[in-house]
């Protein structure tokens, strides 16, 4: 017998004679699939139950089909909650499709949609609320028994409405959706195509204008409540805040799993290291040329191989941390001093430094808040923090976002606007020397993979061209480069606002 329970909910506005076929037909198959299950049918008064059998469980409720909904769920006790239609229009085997994707642990809310290809949601219903709705024809809904609790706890509309409640809801709350698509043996009535359609979009809104809802998780960036998903990635997904226009995971990595992530893309130990990171790199270190004196100290956060470090032996005295042991030794075998530490559990045992660089490190640390204070701790006064982090703002960005985020958010946790970068180290107690656009050397091949991931349409063309330039050649790279020096004096204290504004956790 599987492990999880199930409870399917029926809610029943009227009179249906098809009720006792629906619960023998969903009772036998959740029995000969070894679920343990209950059913619970939630009607309105008139509705006469008497001719069920004993296994269901009966609930009655005043209102209409929202109301009869939200009392059954809060009779459920199911870790995977399945509402059900009445009349059963589609093979009950598609309950046990839409359990099983629960149970997977895939997602946390499961639409059911007919139709044997994907049909967009309406653009109308996009617009105005979430672009993953469930499907206005067929009834057939999935979720994990605490999605469900939450989502039907903080839904105010009591009639048929409430499904796009909940969807509009799931989004705002950073659960996962997929859809499932049942096998309709007919159309249904339109139950839910009604004149009050557009009144209802209408209604959900202004409850969320007039903060109706509980607050959604708070962006860990600037703290703020308008964060929506923005994509959904494999077991994860990616929330996006509409005031400081960051990117970040719905669930953070832990701590092992931070460690576990590579700091750059590097040759082995004994291999030259090619020479487009090479020259990015020079380009870098003449930034800090210009700003810091010879043989100051500088920190390099994410060393990876030491390769920044091996560049910049002759000018400066340099010290690497890694969070990953294979860097750290890697590092070392090459020349550099680097240790493997993560920034909060670096200990420094010599004077403060005079320069902290991060190159694309920032987005993969869970606070940046804390990040950044620890790096002023570490520097001088006047110290300066050299820092360069992928932009939303950027054309390149804007261009191509949804596979960007696909390869970005495999080994890093936020994705940083130039706006929010500035106000955030501003707030940290540092002062912005210059920002700017970051350009890296390429080499032809990366360049032909970029554009054939990107503008697959455009690779054809732009291929021969992009053979006769140089190689490596100098490209944007989407990213901000941004020069600050810390100021004397404290930052903000955020500690004092985390401790009544939770960021991220639901």
């Amino acid at each position: 017998m599987s492990s999880i329970r199930v409870s399917v909910l029926l809610p029943v506005e009227r009179e249906t004679a098809q009720l006792g076929a629906a619960v023998e037909a969903i009772s036998s198959f959740l029995d000969s699939a070894g679920f343990e299950h209950e059913l619970i049918v939630a009607a309105a008064p008139a509705v006469d139950l008497a001719a069920l059998p004993e296994l269901v469980k009966r609930v009655k409720a005043e209102g209409g089909y929202g109301a009869l909904l939200k009392r059954a769920v809060t009779e459920a006790t199911g870790d995977a909650l399945v509402v059900a239609d009445p009349d059963l229009p589609y093979p009950v085997s598609d309950l046990g499709s839409a359990i099983a994707m629960i149970d997977s642990g895939v997602t946390d809310l499961v639409f059911g949609s007919s139709g044997k290809e994907r049909r967009r949601t309406p653009l109308l219903l996009r617009w105005f609320l979430v672009d993953e709705v469930p499907d206005d024809r067929i009834l057939l809904l999935a979720f994990t028994s605490a999605a469900a609790k939450l989502l039907f706890s903080e839904a105010k509309l009591p009639g048929a409405a409430i499904d796009l409640e909940v969807a509009f809801l799931a989004n705002k709350y950073g659960f996962r959706i997929e859809r499932l698509y049942v096998r309709s043996a007919r159309r249904l009535s339109g139950r839910r195509r009604r004149s009050g359609f557009l009144l209802d979009i209408l209604r959900i809104r202004m409850a969320n204008r007039v903060m109706a809802y509980r607050a959604a998780r708070r962006c860990p960036i600037c703290y703020s409540a308008e964060v929506w998903t923005l994509a959904q990635i494999p077991h994860n997904l990616v929330r996006h805040c509409k005031r400081c226009k960051c990117r970040f995971l719905g669930r953070f990595w832990e701590s092992e799993e931070v460690a576990s992530q590579p700091s750059v893309r590097h040759p082995a130990v004994g291999q030259a290291s090619p020479p487009d990171r090479r020259k990015t790199f020079e380009r870098r270190l003449a930034i800090l040329r210009r700003e810091v004196a010879s043989q100051a100290r500088i920190l390099e956060v994410g060393a990876g191989d030491g390769l920044f470090g091996r560049l910049s032996l002759g000018d400066f005295e340099y010290v690497g941390i890694d969070p990953s042991p294979g860097f750290a030794r890697e590092g070392r075998a090459r020349g550099t001093e680097v240790y493997c530490a993560t920034l909060s559990g670096f200990v420094n045992t010599g004077p403060a430094f005079d320069a902290v660089a991060l190159f694309h490190r920032f987005e993969r640390f869970p606070d940046p808040h804390d990040a950044l204070a620890r790096i002023r701790d570490l520097l001088k006064p006047g110290g300066v923090l050299l820092m360069t982090a992928f932009d939303t703002e950027s054309l390149l960005y804007l261009i191509g976002e949804s596979k960007l985020i696909a390869d970005y958010f495999r080994s890093r946790l936020v994705m940083y606007s130039r706006s929010a970068l500035i106000e955030l180290l501003e707030h940290s107690g540092f002062e912005i020397v210059s920002v700017g656009d970051e350009f890296a050397y390429q080499g032809h091949a990366a360049l032909e993979d970029i554009l054939r991931r990107t503008l697959p349409s455009l690779a054809a063309l732009i291929t021969p061209l992009l053979r006769r330039l140089p190689d490596p050649i100098l490209t944007p790279a989407g990213s901000i480069r941004i020069l600050a020096r810390r100021r004397v004096g404290p930052g903000v204290n955020f500690a004092a606002i985390r401790s009544v504004e939770p960021t991220h956790a639901r």
